[in-house]
């Protein structure tokens, strides 16, 4: 980490006093803190795990966030499940076995490390701090406790009036997922079949045609595609 790059102490007391919740802190110079690439946040609700703080220009985080939910594995998705950390030096080092859909897309621009601590409050679970890196390697003594000090401090965040709000307002932050949720919803009503069967669905249908899981969302919400035919 060069010299002037803030820590993540100096980076969360900097978000706490500026206020406006978790837009306050930033996730480029949190990663660049802790020698990383990009770092996402998913929070737990209802729907499973919702996708709300990351760097738009990180592509591959997001995209690879987005993998994890359409295939329904991945380190995200573990440590959601067991409240544990899982540290992966390596995705392209580790068995098939271990996430079997997700390690054959591989091929696409995915990230090498992946980092992912839970978010908790006790026995509560309140979502997953994900930390992502093009080389692989472990994290350093020093890194491993910045990024647990983080995952704390957003936690703390989280739990504040402005915790997910837009800065300086009353608005809950856009959820990236938000089309997903419509497109579920309308499924259950247009085959008059359960939420889960109507998210398996679109899962299903992104993955078997390559898609993104967002764009076949926004096909159901806007043309009523009750994804029958293949795309054409």
């Amino acid at each position: 980490m060069p010299a002037d790059t803030p820590g993540i102490p100096g980076l969360l007391s900097a978000a706490a006093q500026a206020g406006h919740g978790l837009p306050a802190l930033s996730p480029s110079a949190c990663a660049a803190a802790l020698g990383l690439d990009g770092l996402t946040l998913c929070v737990l609700d209802r729907s499973g795990l919702e996708l709300v703080w990351y760097d738009p220009a990180d592509i591959v985080g997001i995209a690879f966030e987005d993998l994890q939910f359409t295939l329904g594995e991945g380190p995200t998705l573990d440590v959601a499940r067991t409240g544990e950390p899982v540290l992966v030096p390596d995705l392209q080092a580790l068995p098939g076995h271990r996430w079997p859909a997700l390690l054959a897309a591989l091929h696409r621009k995915l990230p090498r490390v992946a980092y992912s601590v839970p978010l908790s409050l006790g026995a509560i679970r309140l979502g997953v701090l994900n930390g992502h890196r093009s080389t692989p390697g472990l994290p350093t003594r020093s890194q491993l406790g910045q990024l647990f000090a983080l995952a704390e401090g957003v936690t703390a965040i989280l739990t504040t009036p402005d915790g997910i709000h837009d800065m300086g307002t009353n608005n809950p932050i856009p959820l990236h997922r938000a089309v997903i949720h419509q497109a579920t919803g309308a499924l259950t009503v247009l085959l008059d079949i359960p939420i889960d069967q109507a998210l398996a669905r679109l899962r299903a249908y992104a993955f078997t045609h390559n898609l993104a899981l967002l764009d076949v969302a926004h096909a159901v919400v806007h043309h009523q595609d009750t994804l029958d035919k293949p795309p054409g």
